[in-house]
């Protein structure tokens, strides 16, 4: 599929309907089937179980070629008419194919909607679920944005308030849905909409935001610090002193350490501790090292911030256990003195 994205200019909304377009054929049990011989560089969409291809979409650098081919007008023989009524004439081709070109995110959903009026595309609400594989590019830093942009009292999106849990985010409790559903849309360039997931305790969303140091809790559960989050040694040292407090409140539970992790990654290529330097995979091996890395909040004059202050990832840290502790006694040292 990579050789057909490569047609498109970089940064053309075209790019972002053609993989809007893949998403939705895959939620709709389409089997896509790349033709990248010769010139022309496409995907046919193929019927579950079947050798037979309703549509095709072929790549150009700044619009997407989209082909009602002879199966769909065969089944459906009113459908070439009625797409003259929306599109226009076309020029025929051999195939006696139907052609329309698609420029963006916004095209791509008025053509589903006239498809679906028209019986020609699956139109159950099952239908329309991202599959799982079209997730994998959200990082820790989207959903970290999302959750900001809500927290900030943003309303421009299309997700409605939770009925049944909550997402604890510093002092916010936010819809679950509503931050997954941003950030996906952020890092695929294309909207994705509360009809496109599903949430609940079961599902890949949640398990996501899990994964990237969220809390997700029912309505009437209280929104405390998990405990687990904070060692016997963490309490010790920060007893008494609301400055170390506020600090392991910002270095734990907001999804700030995924999200530093996967910038961290991005940028040095692995994980490792920036004070001694470390390599956990080195020493620990690939299975588990990564694990002994933490997240360290830089900047020890928190008394000073806002409650609404906004933590930026170049203000953390990635340091190894041992350095984390080590670091943590000596602004402990530092509030004593």
């Amino acid at each position: 599929m990579n050789d057909v994205r490569k047609v498109f200019a970089s940064g053309s909304p075209a790019l972002s309907a053609f993989d809007y377009l893949l998403a939705h054929a895959g939620a709709a049990a389409f089997t896509l089937v790349p033709r990248t011989s010769g010139t022309v560089l496409a995907v046919e969409f193929q019927w579950a179980g079947q050798r037979r291809n309703p549509f095709a979409a072929q790549a150009h650098a700044h619009h997407i070629n989209f082909y009602l081919r002879k199966p769909i007008l065969t089944a459906h023989p009113h459908l070439f008419d009625a797409a003259i009524k929306i599109y226009g004439v076309v020029k025929s081709n051999s195939l006696e194919e139907y052609r329309l070109h698609l420029r963006s995110p916004n095209e791509v959903d008025a053509l589903l909607q006239f498809l679906r009026e028209q019986g020609a595309w699956p139109s159950h609400r099952h239908d329309r679920r991202f599959l799982a594989a079209t997730f994998a590019p959200l990082t820790g830093e989207h959903f970290l944005r999302a959750a900001q942009r809500l927290a900030s009292g943003s309303t421009d999106h299309a997700f409605a308030p939770s009925n049944k849990y909550d997402l604890l985010f510093d002092s916010h409790r936010l819809a679950p849905k509503a931050v997954f559903g941003l950030a996906a849309s952020e890092a695929l360039g294309f909207p994705v909409r509360p009809e496109n997931f599903s949430g609940g305790d079961d599902t890949l969303s949640f398990r996501l935001l899990r994964e990237h140091g969220y809390r997700i809790v029912g309505k009437d559960e209280p929104g405390l610090l998990d405990p687990a989050l904070v060692s016997e040694d963490d309490r010790t040292w920060s007893e008494g002193r609301p400055r170390l407090v506020t600090h392991l409140r910002r270095e734990r539970g907001t999804g700030l350490a995924a999200a530093k992790k996967d910038q961290f990654r991005a940028q040095h290529g692995r994980l490792f501790c920036e004070r001694c330097k470390m390599d956990p995979i080195k020493v620990f091996g690939a299975e588990f090292g990564e694990a002994c890395i933490e997240i360290h909040h830089r900047d020890t004059l928190l008394s000073d911030m806002l409650a609404d202050h906004e933590t930026k990832l170049d203000d953390l840290a990635c340091l190894c256990a041992n350095c984390h502790r080590v670091t943590h006694r000596e602004l402990a040292a530092e509030g004593s003195g």
